[in-house]
């Protein structure tokens, strides 16, 4: 057992990560098998495993340590980085996990892990005090959760999120766009900051930065859907997200 012994110390393990103790891949092979068949061990994926806690019966590792182990460069993203943070208004049984390398979607413990490709390297950060997690840091998050509001289950989710966040890194939410650089991200980020982020300040020349980069065009907050046209962003809003207070006037005509 001192195999497993040494195992159990890790939150995830592969085949390799045996034979690296056992010198001998057909002796880790087997001890695998072993320990699958007597509840040891359980696979998570295809050379993904983790031990059972043998006093409780729970697997070691969690939802988000399994989502960092799942490849070298995979970590958590979107509304499970924000349920991570404590943020988020509802937990879902879908993780969702940016890599560099593509992973098909798989469930394990009813939780289905689904892949989101990453557009860029930055911002990933490690979970104090906590081993084996690594997932956006929340500047990133939000700018990726507002380019892709189907990962963020929705408009509504997001306002209940953007105002609960008690501080944001100016200089970060800026770096992040200019990696994305799409002139509809600096106007719905502008959009949701100014009307629902209540943190601390980011200051006017934030907001007119996100206005001047967004470019003149009218746009829908969410794809074709209709509302009312908001002047200072140039986004039709659906209905049922106008605000009832408005620093800069209610939106102007329905579209």
């Amino acid at each position: 057992m001192k195999e497993y012994e040494r195992l159990a110390k890790k939150i995830t393990f592969s085949l390799g990560d045996v034979t690296a103790i056992t010198g001998n891949e057909s002796t880790s092979t087997s001890l695998i098998s072993r320990w699958l068949k007597k509840n040891y061990v359980v696979r998570i994926r295809k050379d993904l495993y983790t031990c059972i806690d043998l006093t409780t019966g729970d697997v070691i590792a969690n939802k988000y340590q399994i989502a960092t182990a799942i490849n070298d460069s995979s970590f958590v993203a979107y509304h499970t980085a924000f349920e991570l943070y404590g943020m988020a208004n509802q937990v879902y049984n879908i993780v969702y996990v940016s890599s560099n390398k593509r992973f098909n979607t798989f469930e394990f413990e009813g939780i289905t892990y689904k892949f989101v490709k990453s557009g860029f390297d930055d911002g990933v950060v490690e979970i104090r005090n906590t081993e084996g997690i690594k997932v956006t840091d929340v500047e990133r998050t939000y700018i990726d959760s507002v380019n892709f509001l189907s990962k963020i289950a929705g408009v509504e989710e997001l306002i209940n999120i953007t105002e609960s966040i008690e501080r944001l890194n100016k200089e970060k939410l800026i770096k992040y766009l200019e990696l994305y650089d799409k002139k509809v991200l600096y106007q719905k980020v502008g959009y949701f900051l100014e009307n629902y982020y209540v943190g601390e300040k980011l200051g006017d020349n934030f907001f007119e930065m996100c206005k001047t980069k967004s470019g003149n065009s009218v746009r829908y907050l969410l794809g074709g859907r209709e509302g009312r046209y908001n002047d200072r962003w140039k986004l039709v809003i659906p209905e049922e997200y106008i605000l009832i207070k408005d620093g800069h006037g209610e939106p102007d005509d329905f579209i």
